[in-house]
């Protein structure tokens, strides 16, 4: 995970799930549907046909998360004043490119997530921060508008997953994994395995883990666009399992360093 799983805390301390804020964090309620089942969205959660479309660069936001994100540019300052914060429903688009200043549909990820905007922060020099929360994965159908904001027409994608004996097994094994990465980083306190613990879905579990992992963004990217828990689950495991090996060479290693700094001391 990235820094060490340093990710799964601001500078505050506090426990936070998303990609880079100083912000408290919200986990989004995942509901089981009476097949159980488990959907992604919460049941009283419906997507606009169409919606406005914010680019964002270098970070995907995941549902269930909390992100703060700085607004800069005019068609996304345009979009962030037309919304209604805690009501209006945006899609947050990752750039293909981050050096691309003005991007435009072909130059972002037709698969990102639709959020609400929980607060919008007006800056000094005519900036602006919102803090989002993700809630559904969409996919982007048409191209509405360009001016003056991004507009696309969009359709959900509902991730529903089988609670089955091996995914039982593949959410186990995962989270000791985490818990053993949590344990092997520095500064990170046992909250974190706790809260770990506390999230119950594998599509859930997957993306607190996803926003924190120390991968690049076309791999983050790919699990966002995963609509399989179990799949997406399984990358992560392989993810976690070769940062487990870092973490555990290099705790070996500060213990044989610790251990000649001792023995040159006595």
């Amino acid at each position: 995970m990235a820094n060490n799983f340093k990710n799964l805390l601001p500078p505050s301390g506090q426990l936070i799930v998303e990609v880079v804020s100083d912000d408290s964090m919200e986990l989004e309620h995942f509901l089981d549907n009476e097949n159980g089942n488990h959907a992604e969205n919460n049941h009283s959660f419906k997507m606009p046909g169409q919606i406005g479309i914010l680019p964002i660069r270098n970070a995907i936001v995941y549902p269930g998360t909390v992100t703060p994100l700085a607004i800069g540019r005019d068609k996304s300052k345009a979009l962030i004043k037309a919304a209604r914060p805690n009501d209006t429903i945006i899609g947050l688009g990752t750039q293909r490119n981050s050096n691309i200043e003005n991007p435009n549909f072909k130059d972002l990820y037709t698969i990102g997530t639709a959020a609400t905007i929980l607060k919008i922060i007006k800056m000094p020099q005519n900036t602006i921060h919102v803090v989002v929360h993700g809630i559904s994965r969409f996919k982007i159908t048409k191209h509405i508008a360009t001016k003056p904001y991004l507009k696309a027409a969009v359709k959900p994608l509902i991730i529903k997953t089988t609670m089955t004996k091996k995914l039982q097994a593949l959410m186990v094994n995962v989270r000791r994994a985490a818990n053993r990465v949590v344990a092997l980083s520095p500064n990170v306190p046992e909250e974190a395995s706790i809260l770990i613990e506390n999230i119950e879905t594998a599509s859930a579990l997957a993306d607190f883990l996803a926003a924190n992992l120390n991968i690049n963004i076309i791999e983050k990217q790919q699990l966002l666009e995963e609509t399989n828990a179990t799949k997406r689950l399984e990358k992560i495991s392989l993810a976690l399992a070769n940062q487990l090996e870092v973490l555990e060479m290099s705790h070996k290693i500060q213990g044989r360093v610790k251990e000649s700094i001792e023995k040159n001391q006595r």
